[in-house]
């Protein structure tokens, strides 16, 4: 099994939910998310077993920190 780097936009970031990483990247976009709580609430992710949160908040401050 290959494991994908967590910067990969296919890199499953919730596991509970099924969600990857380019997913997550563009909602953050499409909805201009600010705060890990409203990520989670408007993309229904990281409120099964919390163990993504960690990861969200990563790509929530990549995302908000980018020029793109």
């Amino acid at each position: 099994m290959d494991t994908l780097d967590k910067s990969s936009r296919d890199y499953e970031i919730c596991l509970c939910k099924k969600i990857n990483r380019g997913y997550v990247e563009d909602l953050i976009k499409e909805k201009n998310i600010k705060t890990l709580k409203d990520l989670c609430e408007i993309g229904d992710i990281g409120n099964v077993c919390g163990g993504c949160r960690e990861d969200l908040d990563m790509v929530l401050e990549e995302v908000l920190n980018s020029n793109v």
